[in-house]
């Protein structure tokens, strides 16, 4: 839109600049006349383009101002969910530690206890083994 705009007023200086030449090789007026004519219509002209300059100037001035902060914004916003993310990665790499460590002790435990568990039964069978062997040699009779 600013664009057109730009246009419209440059073809809007062109052509008043032509009519006003066209006006002034009709006109009946003195050279004198006709220079101080031509004179304020260049100065008109120089104005109206001075003042285009500034306009354009200030928006791009505006625009430039605003790519800048939303620039400086999305940059902020990025950084944010960075060390968001970095503290959630954090927080589950801890959980996951401790699970860990909590499934050592549990199966170290778990271990411990089967251990003992077949090292008593395994004792017991011993027992019954050595009653059992004692118990045969008494009732065998030996033969020579």
């Amino acid at each position: 839109m600013a664009d057109n705009r730009g246009d419209f007023v440059i073809g809007l200086l062109v052509g008043s600049a032509l009519g006003a030449a066209l006006a002034l090789l009709y006109a009946p007026q003195t050279g004198e006349e006709t220079r101080e004519t031509l004179r304020r219509k260049g100065d008109g002209i120089k104005d109206s383009a001075t003042d285009l300059y500034g306009q354009v100037k200030q928006q791009t001035t505006t625009m430039a101002s605003q790519v800048k902060d939303s620039t400086t914004n999305l940059a902020s916003q990025v950084k944010d969910s960075a060390a968001k993310v970095a503290t959630r990665v954090g927080e589950t790499a801890h959980k996951v530690k401790e699970d860990l460590s909590e499934g050592v002790v549990n199966v170290k435990e778990a271990a411990s206890q089967q251990a003992t568990s077949v090292a008593s039964t395994a004792s017991e069978e011993m027992s019954k083994i050595k009653q059992a062997g004692q118990t045969s040699n008494t009732t065998v009779p030996e033969t020579a």
